[in-house]
C-alpha cells in the first residue's frame, strides 16, 4: 500500500484544520501537512451524511 506524502516537504503526517477562508461565508476543514502546513485537500465543515441521518431519525424515516 502506498504511503501518503506531502508534495512540498515529503512528510507523511497530516492533520485536519478548521478554517474560514477570506471572502467565504462557510467554514471548511483543510487536510494539511503536519510539518509545513501545505494544504492537500479541503472538506465541508459539516458532515452532510451525518446531518441527513439525524434528520431522518427525527422524521422517523428509514434510510436504506
Amino acid at each position: 500500500m502506498a504511503i501518503s506524502t506531502c508534495t512540498k516537504c515529503g512528510n507523511h503526517n497530516f492533520e485536519l484544520v478548521e478554517a474560514s477562508p477570506n471572502g467565504s461565508n462557510f467554514k471548511y476543514n483543510f487536510v494539511q501537512c503536519a510539518r509545513c502546513g501545505s494544504v492537500v485537500g479541503a472538506l465541508d465543515f459539516w458532515n452532510i451524511g451525518s446531518l441527513l441521518e439525524k434528520l431522518a431519525q427525527k422524521l422517523q424515516v428509514k434510510i436504506t
